[in-house]
């Protein structure tokens, strides 16, 4: 009678000679198959997470991003020129600790959002916040605002400009939230939250501020 293979003593011998012989064709096979899966996997994490501060791919931002960056970058300059007006010994102390905690925020947020806008190719617009209708209601300073305050001294200045800087973090607070419901862009998201989170505990301080005028 036939046997099938592996079933008799000759047969088991041959079927394990065959299976040693074998053993580097399955190795190399199994190495193959892991580089494979590797190469699916790095490809597949690239694809899904990305690196949203260095990729410029249109489909990681929305009109929504760069509306709020284009905005942005002007009302941070506008508080600057606003911390500019103000010497410290015009104001008092926690007031003047408080423009410069203003500047060091601001500055090098808008270094970022410039650094977002040539990521996206997208040219930066000066006259961004101008163009918009409700444009005051983000707090922007008109050139009244301007005279008003430089012809204001002492508490009268300092009352002034921190009515005038609530108004405008408030509008920052704004624009923020309008961000985070309808904008995409991680790095906007986040930073509209920073702002948000900064910008109502520098609310706070001045109102508490402005008590003590």
């Amino acid at each position: 009678t036939e046997s099938t293979p592996c079933t008799s003593r000759r047969a088991s011998v041959t079927c394990f000679t065959q299976f040693w012989h074998d053993i580097p064709a399955m190795c190399r096979t199994v190495v193959v198959m892991k580089r494979t899966l590797a190469a699916f996997a790095l490809v597949l994490a690239i694809g899904c997470s990305g690196d949203p501060t260095t990729s410029g791919g249109s489909d990681l931002f929305n009109e929504a991003d760069v509306e709020f960056v284009q905005g942005m970058i002007p009302h941070h300059e506008d508080a600057i020129r606003m911390a500019d007006m103000v010497t410290s010994s015009a104001v008092s102390a926690a007031t003047a600790d408080l423009v410069s905690d203003i500047r060091a925020a601001q500055e090098p947020e808008i270094a970022q959002m410039r650094g977002l806008l040539s990521q996206w190719g997208v040219e930066e617009n000066p006259h961004a916040m101008h163009m918009m209708d409700d444009a005051s209601m983000h707090g922007m300073m008109t050139q009244d605002d301007y005279r008003a305050l430089e012809s204001a001294v002492g508490v009268a200045f300092e009352r002034m400009w921190l009515e005038m800087m609530i108004e405008h973090h408030e509008g920052a607070v704004q624009m923020s939230e309008v961000v985070l419901a309808d904008g995409k862009h991680p790095v906007v998201r986040e930073l509209a939250t920073a702002i948000a989170s900064v910008q109502r505990d520098e609310i706070s301080r001045m109102t508490a501020l402005l008590d003590k005028l």
